[in-house]
C-alpha cells in the first residue's frame, strides 16, 4: 500500500466517510467481492458508537466488551 494518507480512508469534517479511488488496497472497498464487511473498516478506523450507527446496524465492538464484561460479573 502507498505511504500516501490520502491513499487510505478517512472522515470529512461533516462525517462523511471517504474511500479514495486511488485507494491501492481494494480491501477498503466494501462493495467489491474481495472487500471487508463495512464493519471492519470502521474498527480499523476507530469510529466512535455515534458515527459508527451512521454506516452500520452492526454491534460497535465496545458493545460487545461491555457485554463480555457484564456477563463476567454477573457469573
Amino acid at each position: 500500500m502507498s505511504d500516501n494518507k490520502d491513499d487510505k480512508p478517512y472522515f470529512l469534517k461533516d462525517g462523511t466517510l471517504v474511500i479514495p479511488f486511488s485507494c491501492p488496497d481494494h480491501s477498503y472497498k466494501y462493495w467489491k467481492k474481495e472487500g471487508k464487511k463495512l464493519s471492519e473498516i470502521l474498527t480499523e478506523m476507530d469510529t466512535d458508537k455515534e458515527t459508527w450507527k451512521k454506516f452500520t446496524t452492526d454491534h460497535h465492538p465496545d458493545e460487545a466488551k461491555e457485554t463480555a464484561e457484564s456477563g463476567e460479573s454477573k457469573g
